[in-house]
């Protein structure tokens, strides 16, 4: 077993002040949670101005940097909220090159792709799986293995 620590999901601070959002706040934390047990740290990188993004760019720096600070692997998120456009995600996700996994919500359009990409780049997956329907969609996948 392996305790993940997710550090902000879509939270942002006007949800709590000390919700991890820059790079610096994002390594800072995931060592404290290492050191408290952690063993994968899970995060949603943002933008120069707080949002959430899937560019490689931010993407790769901050899961570079957080992985730098930590030690362990560092996941992110393929979440259609930050990009809901399935053939734009699929074309930002691609170009990664820096995450050891990241998650795939099953119940979202270009869940199959996503995850076939992911393979294709060397990046684990963690898939989101909410329902009894998510699960089945996995099974058929062959990625549940």
């Amino acid at each position: 077993m392996r305790l993940q620590a997710a550090l902000n999901g879509d939270r942002t601070k006007a949800e709590h002040v000390a919700t991890p959002v820059s790079v610096e706040e994002l390594a800072c934390d995931a060592a404290a949670c290492v050191a408290a047990g952690a063993r994968a740290i899970h995060l949603h990188p943002r933008d120069s101005e707080g949002r959430q993004t899937l560019e490689a760019g931010v993407v790769d720096e901050v899961v570079k940097k957080v992985r730098g600070a930590c030690g362990v692997p560092v996941g992110t998120t393929t979440s259609a909220e930050i990009e809901p456009d399935p053939e734009r995600r699929l074309g930002l996700v691609r170009a990664w090159r820096e995450p050891d996994y990241a998650s795939v919500n099953l119940s979202e359009p270009g869940a199959l792709e996503l995850m076939e990409a992911l393979v294709e780049i060397g990046v684990g997956i963690e898939a989101g799986v909410w329902t009894v329907e998510d699960a089945e969609r996995l099974a058929a996948t062959g990625f549940g293995e």
